[in-house]
């Protein structure tokens, strides 16, 4: 066995002093060191030789190995394999190493600067498949770092940016493509830094503008795509531009006209006003350069591509400011004669090439085929635009892909907000789009129109009108109501067309009574007022059948068509309207009242006006407010209606307590409770059974204005604690009361919404801060220990800390920084070396500090405003259903089960009540979520967690509850009957355990307890779970305790 190092007999060396004064293991583990240090230095500079290692490296990076080091090695090892040279077959390696680069980049650890000269560095010898890659590479990294910005803390130093300048330059002129286009790229990044530092950007500008007119189509595209991004960055183009945008829109290929589009109207938007000179037959006019992109685009709109035709006519739309004669033009196919100009000829004889196309005698012109017709080459005059640019409306209109005559309606929406004129063209266009094939193309006419006609009353003819009552026929009820709304903000000129449109609506209303009933009659109203003048007393005896000389028979007052012809003529104008009640028959005026209890917000609010004198009983019927129907009686448009109307009075309450702009606190919450009340009344009650199922949105928004509205309340009690200092104890049970509820409403809609987005669950976060804030400033925190309230006041910071960390909880941040100086200023009673504790034991003096943290605590009680909260449409609440509990098997029959369930349950208190739980559970994300909660008599509640194998999924995020043994412990009764109550709750994990466990509960923390009985009770599971019901109250067992004798025995016996 050979002999160990520093002893010649092979003994143990550990403590021998070698000649360095170092011992064995010493200078062992130094070594060991220096190993693996020059181990790693060799690995640093070492390339990777495969694709596979560049791979392994990417993935270990991404599944979460980014330690300091691990970067440290990934990037040099990347550098040096980009900058090894090879054979054509490491190309791959190689790009893949630039890959790993641009990824190492993203993490904070790596050295940006270092890994950006590098890749600069080998852009002189890297192959070009490689190059191109390092240009996309530094685009990327510049994306998260902004390498290329001036004065960023992450800039490329100035000789790397004029290394990475020349060879951007000499990569232009290369002969591979997609290397120009990596270089435009880049191009386009180094112009930003340029042009602020040393005003070379012109220069830069003058050769991306050069390559627009590249032999590749993807050159061109990069260069325009190029101008395009530093427009929209605040870069200004050169007017010079648009010749070359001009030429780009006549390219071959698709994507280049498709940027040059983009890039026409960008230019003509930033030089509205620059003359541009149109010279023909030796003629020339001026016009404005935006006009002229307009026309530009107008032409687009016949391109072979559909993608380009759509993108054109979008494009149309967004110009503003258009000369009225151009406009007016994209409705005509024919140019106008405001846009032609007088060219004078020199005369000319017959000879020529022109002999043999003469139309007429001799004074005839020459002429060739057109689409529009022969065209004249001797005109006397020119076009200002050309023939494909005429009628480019037109042609969109009646483009054969939806998606482009959709691009055209909202183009022609847009524009008709700036010029009246335009719209009444449009008009009769767009009435013609209600005949389209495609609904979404016949709803977005439609809404088009709507637009306009809430601007300025539509106008319509006679053959408008036909194609109305023919889109009214329509089986889509989007359709129809589109119409409804259209013809809501149309005027007609005759009564006779009156007539006939109400002669469509009684064809509908027979037809689809239910869907569109409530629609019509709004229409029917508007129409009544915008037709006052045409409504006579001769039109109503005409619409109601009633004769002027004989007696009529009363009309059933349930018929809907009655209803909507009384609507009509009763919205007339209040002259009007009283002529008209005075000559129909009396029981049209007793009808009113029925009528506007039935269809609220048809008629006016002054029809008791109207009403004859001689009907003195059905004017004061009509003066009386309006009273509330039952929810089941509401149809779907009427509860829809009182929904959105409660709905629009929260959010405006909800706005007006967040912004703090109302200084009547509790007008506000009493305001938000009694909206909540009716929002979750009119979601919640029993439907009709043409009521759909409630918006989930509107139940999550009623619960939290109930939530704010106790937070409001809360700030109202610590106020007037504040205001009688003296008198705290009134004010202390109801404001932690008050804490208990905005802490349980909090969990409770967080934890019962599912599909809350992240700024709903900030907002709920700062509303669970600001519950344990107040419930905080009721405890007089001078007279519990020290570590105590050290642990109550840390578990709030730790809470706000929390909340402030998310972008909606900034404005918590600030306070959670004030507070926490507040308290580390507080000092203990109790200094070094002093152990009488005799006037204050363990506890904090009542000096100063401590005032000063009470007052920042008040103030952010105070100043605490509620967050926004708009939850998602597709946001769904937690339920279950319970289906049965009972001890045994439940009978056979139906009667027999409800005879089972009447009758109480008898149990011997010392067993445990079996029970049995079926329910099915709705919108829960996991099962180990769900519990089920036993109310006891002694108003105890017992949480139970159900086996999992128990609980099995029915559906994603839907659950049933099948426990057939739920051992319940009851106390010893008095031998009454009593009930107890099972239902289905949410164990959510609570945010501070201790606390919130005291929190919810509305208890104040004892001023016995210590430190010892934090740790204690923090230990406890049941504190770690906040338990929300979702069974809505469950459902209630009675139970009747019995006595149970033991059985007699032989000695016993007499």
């Amino acid at each position: 066995m050979p002999a160990k190092r520093g002893h010649p007999e092979g003994g143990d060396t550990a403590g021998v002093v070698g000649p360095f004064g170092k011992t064995a293991a010493q200078e062992d583990a130094h070594s060991a060191t220096a190993g693996e240090s020059s181990a790693r230095r060799t690995r640093l500079n070492e390339a990777y030789t495969t694709y596979e290692q560049v791979h392994l490296a990417t993935v270990g990076l991404r599944r979460g190995r980014a330690t300091a080091a691990a970067v440290h090695e990934c990037a040099s090892r990347a550098l040096a394999t980009v900058k090894a040279g090879g054979e054509a077959n490491n190309s791959a390696v190689r790009q893949a190493a630039v890959l790993l680069a641009r990824q190492v980049c993203a993490y904070p650890e790596a050295d940006t600067g270092g890994i950006v000269g590098g890749l600069v560095q080998t852009l002189g010898t890297a192959a070009p498949a490689t190059r191109s890659e390092i240009y996309g590479a530094l685009e990327r990294i510049h994306e998260c770092k902004g390498i290329f910005s001036a004065g960023g803390s992450a800039a490329v130093p100035d000789p790397t940016m004029r290394q990475l300048d020349a060879a951007v330059r000499r990569d232009l002129n290369h002969a591979q493509h997609h290397l120009r286009c990596a270089a435009l790229a880049v191009l386009a990044l180094v112009w930003m830094r340029t042009s602020t530092d040393d005003g070379r950007g012109a220069g830069l500008f003058d050769v991306v503008c050069r390559y627009t007119a590249d032999s590749h189509p993807k050159v061109r595209q990069t260069a325009l795509a190029t101008l395009a991004r530093h427009h929209t960055v605040g870069a200004r183009l050169a007017v010079d531009t648009y010749d070359d945008c001009v030429v780009a829109t006549k390219d071959d290929y698709e994507q280049v006209r498709l940027a040059a589009v983009e890039l026409v109207w960008m230019v003509g938007t930033a030089y509205p006003d620059h003359p541009v000179v149109i010279h023909k037959h030796g003629t020339s006019d001026t016009i404005r350069l935006l006009d002229d992109a307009f026309v530009k685009i107008c032409d687009m709109v016949n391109d072979c591509s559909v993608v380009v035709r759509q993108r054109a006519c979008a494009m149309l739309g967004r110009f503003t400011n258009v000369d009225a004669k151009f406009l007016s033009q994209t409705f005509s196919k024919q140019v106008m004669s405001n846009l032609r100009r007088f060219a004078a000829r020199a005369p000319r004889g017959y000879a020529g090439r022109n002999r043999g196309v003469r139309t007429g005698g001799g004074g005839g012109r020459a002429a060739i085929p057109t689409p529009e017709g022969d065209a004249d080459v001797e005109s006397d005059e020119f076009r200002l635009l050309d023939s494909g640019a005429a009628g480019a409306f037109v042609h969109g209109l009646e483009d054969e892909y939806q998606e482009v005559r959709d691009a055209a309606i909202e183009s022609i929406t847009e524009l008709c907000a700036a010029s009246a004129d335009f719209s009444a063209k449009a008009v009769d266009f767009l009435v013609d789009m209600f005949n389209d094939s495609s609904d979404r193309v016949r709803a977005c006419a439609i809404h088009a129109l709507t637009s306009i006609g809430d601007r300025a009353l539509i106008q319509i003819t006679e053959e408008q009108l036909s194609i109305a009552l023919s889109a009214m026929k329509d089986s889509s009820s989007r359709v129809r109501a589109g119409i409804y709304r259209f013809l809501s903000v149309a005027t007609l000129a005759r009564a006779e067309w009156i007539e006939r449109l109400v002669a469509g609506f009684r064809a509908n209303l027979e037809r689809y009574a239910h869907d569109d009933q409530h629609a019509i009659y709004a229409t029917l109203r508007m129409l009544g007022q915008n037709h006052s003048h045409i409504v006579s007393i001769a039109f109503a005896r005409s619409l109601l059948g009633i004769s002027e000389h004989y007696l009529s028979r009363e009309a059933r007052i349930d018929d809907a068509v009655y209803a909507g012809n009384v609507i009509l003529l009763m919205n007339t104008k209040p002259p009007s309207r009283a002529a008209i009640a005075a000559a129909l028959p009396d029981y049209v005026s007793t009808h009113l009242p029925y009528l506007r209890d039935k269809y609220p917000g048809c008629l006016p609010a002054d029809i008791a006006d109207s009403v004859p004198p001689r009907l003195g009983f059905v004017k004061q019927m009509l003066s009386r407010p309006q009273p509330d129907l039952s929810i089941a009686q509401l149809t779907l448009a009427d509860s829809q209606r009182h929904v959105d109307g409660a709905f629009a009075a929260i959010v405006s309450a909800l706005e007006q307590a967040a912004g703090g702009t109302g200084d009547d606190t509790a007008g506000v919450a009493t305001l938000l409770a009694r909206r909540a009340r009716e929002l979750e009344a009119l979601c919640t009650g029993d439907p009709a059974p043409d009521r759909t199922e409630p918006d989930e949105r509107h139940l999550a928004v009623a619960h939290y204005a109930r939530l704010v509205g106790h937070i409001l309340d809360t700030q109202t009690a610590a106020a007037a604690a504040a205001a009688a200092p003296m008198l705290p104890s009134p004010q202390r049970p109801r404001q932690l009361d008050l804490a208990a509820r905005v802490m349980r409403g909090a969990y409770e809609l967080a934890g019962r919404t599912a599909g809350l987005d992240a700024a709903c669950k900030h907002a709920l976060s700062g509303a669970q801060a600001f519950a344990h804030a107040a419930w905080l400033a009721a405890h007089d925190l001078a007279a519990y220990d020290r570590r105590l309230a050290d642990k109550m006041v840390r578990e709030l910071l730790r809470r706000m800390r929390g909340a402030a960390t998310h972008c909606a909880g900034q404005r918590l941040s600030e306070p959670a920084r004030r507070l926490e100086e507040a308290w580390l200023a507080v000092p203990s009673s109790r200094k070094d070396g002093d152990d009488d504790r005799s006037a204050d034991p363990g506890g904090i003096r009542s000096d100063s500090p401590l005032l000063d943290f009470e007052r920042e605590l008040a103030a952010f009680v105070a100043g605490f405003r509620p967050m926004p909260f708009m939850p998602p449409g597709l946001c769904r609440r937690a339920r279950a259903r319970i289906a049965s509990q009972v001890q045994t098997a439940a009978p056979a029959s139906q009667q027999q089960q409800q005879q089972h369930y009447r009758q109480p349950t008898e149990y011997n208190h010392v067993f445990p009540l079996r029970l049995s739980l079926s329910a099915a559970v709705g919108w829960v994300s996991r099962r180990g979520l769900l519990g089920v909660a036993v109310s006891l008599p002694a108003q105890q509640t017992v949480f139970l967690a159900p086996p999992m194998e128990c609980v099995r999924p029915r559906q994603p995020m839907h659950w049933a509850v099948e426990w057939s043994d739920v051992a319940v412990s009851l106390p010893l009764g008095s031998g009454e009957s009593t009930a107890v109550r099972v239902s289905v709750v949410l164990r959510l994990p609570a945010h501070a355990p201790w606390s919130d466990a005291l929190v919810v509960r509305g208890a104040a923390v004892p001023p016995t307890h210590s430190a010892a009985d934090y740790f204690r009770r923090q230990a406890d599971p049941a504190l770690r779970f906040v338990c929300v019901d979702i069974a809505d109250g469950g459902c209630a067992v009675g139970v009747n305790p019995v006595h149970v004798a033991p059985p007699a025995s032989a000695h016993t016996r007499v």
